[in-house]
């Protein structure tokens, strides 16, 4: 029997992000996670001691050695790789403007592995790929929610089974990103430290999650300590712009993708339309300059505009089109504009580094008299700093850190 399957969903891309997300119908499952691997691929070679992990959606996923060669979907884990020192491993992976190294480019003596010119991509024209490229790939592990690739890749449940079987095993979870699973399966949401940890399991380096959360700890509850009251915040809107366009984004949704912004306590400016704001599934109202105008927001910040622009990644592009709008005389009326308010913003695929960096963006751009002005280069001086930069590269070069 031939392993290439017929991929016959039909793939909609959503404004400005490049994400795709397709319903198809659900999978049944029994008492039991579906996706169940009882081994992983046998490397004799290694002396590591067979163990498991457990994660939503697969369950307990059992590995008889420590993944050598790697395949991710998602950026944020390729930033999970980075942080356990894993990401020489990794193969291949989802897109091709997925990266960003100006976060890494900040932490002293930290080699990162990733080389975007030797990795194989797994989504080209349309975002598809079928079960012969992972044959091809013979990975120990794939970082590839698997309802994921049931429910907007075509691929049917034995397809996931026998990948898993004859490959190795999966181990992601999508949809705690915006804490929006569209299935009827059980499905358990996890935060980026929850979830990094559970990767940090599959390389037997959990201590290395705990140590960097230490930091975010500390991070958030400086920023926390300092905010003025709720209703002198400003209020902040999240936009992807196209076109003369504005899709919404409220702050309101759950879900690790933009985290950063309810952990320095960001005001929604879109809390009274959130019914009619993007949501997972590409849902969601586009307003226009009067409709935007109408909301007024003091802040607004573009997701995923700090990659830069490529033909793979065009919300950088979208973002300089924003800043031109600056001169329109409607424009002009809202306050964003009017005080030159207008920021990139970081990913919603985020790991436990990015996301550390993330929040020191959102603050400085939400409340730059408190904090600092938000500088687009990211190179601040130590004392603009809001964390220490080589705590963090002594814990990802496995030294032990002082206390944060």
């Amino acid at each position: 029997m031939s392993r290439t399957i017929r991929l016959y969903t039909v793939a909609v891309l959503l404004i400005a992000t490049g994400i795709i997300a397709i319903l198809l119908a659900t999978v049944d499952w029994d008492t039991s996670p579906l996706f169940r691997v009882e081994s992983a691929k046998t490397n004799t070679s290694t002396k590591s001691a067979p163990y498991s992990v457990t994660m939503s959606p697969m369950g307990t996923v059992h590995f008889n050695h420590i993944p050598q060669r790697i395949v991710t979907q998602d950026a944020n884990y390729n930033d999970m790789l980075v942080a356990v020192r894993q990401d020489h491993k990794l193969i291949a992976t989802g897109y091709e403007g997925n990266f960003f190294d100006g976060f890494y480019a900040q932490l002293p003596d930290v080699q990162v592995g990733l080389d975007p010119h030797r990795l194989t991509y797994l989504s080209g024209s349309g975002g598809m790929f079928d079960k012969e490229l992972l044959y091809s790939l013979h990975a120990d592990v794939h970082h590839i929610d698997p309802l994921q690739l049931v429910r907007s890749r075509g691929w049917s449940p034995a397809d996931v089974e026998e990948i898993a079987r004859n490959v190795g095993p999966f181990f992601a979870n999508r949809y705690s990103r915006e804490n929006s699973y569209p299935g009827k399966e059980p499905y358990e949401y996890y935060t980026v430290w929850e979830l990094s940890e559970k990767v940090a399991q599959v390389y037997r380096c959990p201590e290395i999650i705990a140590q960097l959360k230490a930091v975010y700890d500390k991070l958030v509850h400086d920023i926390q300590t300092k905010l003025p009251p709720l209703e002198k915040r400003p209020r902040v809107g999240l936009v992807f712009y196209s076109k003369g366009q504005f899709l919404p984004y409220s702050l309101l949704h759950g879900g690790f993708g933009q985290a950063q912004y309810r952990d320095v306590g960001a005001r929604d400016a879109f809390a009274s339309i959130q019914a009619k704001t993007y949501s997972e599934g590409g849902q969601g109202a586009t307003l226009d300059m009067e409709g935007l105008l109408a909301l007024n927001p003091d802040v607004l910040i573009m997701p995923f505009a700090i990659y830069p622009a490529s033909k793979s990644a065009t919300s950088r592009a979208s973002y300089e089109q924003l800043l031109k709008l600056k001169d329109n005389p409607l424009a002009q009326r809202i306050t964003a504009f009017r005080e030159g308010r207008i920021y990139p913003g970081g990913t919603p695929l985020q790991g436990p580094i990015f996301y550390l960096f993330q929040i020191e963006m959102a603050a400085k751009q939400i409340y730059p008299d408190i904090f600092g002005p938000y500088r687009d280069d990211q190179q601040y001086p130590p004392a603009e700093q809001l964390f220490d930069r080589t705590v963090v590269a002594h814990i990802l070069n496995g030294n032990t850190p002082e206390k944060p």
